[in-house]
């Protein structure tokens, strides 16, 4: 990777603010803080389906690519399993595995099958965050659309929220879970912000430099705008092109924000992927087959179950041989499809997936889990893109690009894991991460580690 100056990164700042809505000015930045020490302010921006190859190469992301310039870029980040969305947030404030964090699905169970609901509430975490440690250490946070944040004694706070009821909108739900301040903004936004995408974006970062104002020591934010094209048209599409090149001039709309507040010297930005998405082409129900074996009855209620994660799934049961049972059914359809493999329970406990499932299912490239009973097992898939792999080591990974204060430059990282970027983060934050099963990645930090 070519290393970027800071007359570089300026020029990549205004290359794609030059794009921003009419009557604003192309944006102009000074160089990041070329210094060791703490930062003040640590930002870290998740990006979901982010890869290494939207800033390695620097005509797709070129303000990202420019940061990567300035600072240090990962070439492989190993996720955890399942990589899928609330499994991998979850582990990036911990440091540790789905098993012990407690977020083990993008999507609740109950007693008549998948629910479709995410585990939105802070309660269902079961490990320290980041965002304890720093308001511990007497540091405020902001926190904005990040998963698993509903109800956390957070300053500033907009929870990842949903609509549950016929009737709501987001901007209600999500106004009613907000710190106040932030409500009032919610309120007033365009309803177009009700949907996860630009105008999304655009409102969370919004209120992410309105935040720098009351110089948070911690910034958690979200910026979803390129995931439902990546799962709608997949990762090559134009549309996917357009929505990360929209999330690269918000990064550019941030930074700018926080010279405008004065903090940028001081401030350490960090982004990251979620999950890699890579291009499906048909679906999986394999629900079906347990359900034309009696295990799943028309009312939903189940003694045997698939919970989808996209590129995997996990498998349940009432009892030890109804376990065994729909490993044997399960095991005959992967050899009758070639389209999956079955996960052991040996190999689900390594990867630290949920302790809960007897097993697990891999899909081939290509194929997708979902979870109906109707239908099918095998179909054309309506999406064209999915994440949620177990692996193996050597799948497709997300990104981290980190630059600014404390952090170093010019370095590239060949392979780091997800579980490192907590303490990692803890340490540039001079806050302790008891229990994170992660490593401090020194090798990437100015500021000395340790509190």
């Amino acid at each position: 990777m070519t290393r970027v100056s800071g007359l570089a990164l300026a020029a990549a700042l205004a290359f794609a603010c030059a794009a921003l809505p009419a009557g604003e000015a192309p944006l102009r930045l000074p160089p990041l803080a070329d210094a060791a020490g703490r930062p003040a302010h640590v930002v870290l921006v998740s990006v979901p389906g982010l890869t290494p190859d939207r800033y390695l190469a620097g005509d797709l992301m070129p303000v990202l690519a420019a940061l990567a310039g300035e600072g240090v870029a990962a070439e492989q980040v190993e996720p955890v399993a399942p990589a899928s969305a609330y499994p991998a947030h979850a582990t990036l404030v911990t440091g540790v595995t789905p098993a012990v964090h407690g977020i083990v699905a993008d999507q609740l169970l109950g007693e008549r099958g998948v629910r479709g609901v995410s585990p939105s509430h802070a309660s269902y975490l079961r490990a320290a965050t980041l965002w304890q440690r720093v308001a511990e250490s007497g540091g405020s946070v902001t926190a904005l659309d990040w998963p698993t944040t509903t109800g956390a004694e957070i300053a500033s706070l907009l929870p990842d929220v949903a609509p549950q009821r016929v009737g709501e909108t987001w901007k209600e739900v999500a106004a009613s879970a907000s710190t106040d301040w932030i409500a009032e903004r919610v309120r007033g936004a365009s309803d177009l912000a009700g949907a996860p995408g630009p105008a999304r974006d655009a409102l969370l970062v919004e209120l992410a430099c309105a935040a720098f104002a009351q110089k948070p020591r911690l910034v958690l934010l979200r910026l979803s705008g390129a995931e439902r094209p990546l799962l709608a048209f997949g990762p090559r599409a134009p549309a996917t092109a357009d929505a990360f090149s929209a999330v690269d001039g918000e990064l550019a709309r941030l930074l700018a924000c926080a010279e405008q507040a004065g903090v940028l010297p001081d401030t350490a930005f960090v982004v990251v992927g979620d999950r890699a998405i890579e291009p499906v082409h048909t679906a999986l129900r394999p629900n079906v087959w347990l359900r034309e074996e009696g295990w799943i009855t028309p009312q939903g209620r189940w003694t045997a179950l698939v919970r989808a994660n996209g590129s995997s799934a996990f498998v349940y049961a009432n009892e030890a041989r109804r376990a065994l049972d729909a490993r044997q059914r399960l095991e005959a359809a992967a050899r009758e499809t070639g389209a999956f493999r079955v996960v052991s329970a040996d190999e689900m406990i390594a990867r630290g997936a949920d302790p809960d499932a007897w097993f697990g299912l891999q899909a081939e490239p290509g194929f997708v889990f979902l979870n109906g009973a109707g239908g099918a097992a095998l179909a054309a898939a309506d999406q064209r893109g999915a994440g949620g792999g177990l692996g193996p080591d050597d799948a497709p990974g997300p990104g981290l690009v980190a630059a600014g204060r404390g952090v170093r430059r010019g370095v590239l990282v060949p392979h780091m894991r997800q579980l490192d970027v907590a303490p990692t983060l803890a340490a540039l934050l001079g806050v302790p991460l008891d229990g994170a099963s992660g490593r401090v990645l020194v090798g990437v930090l100015r500021a000395a580690p340790g509190p």
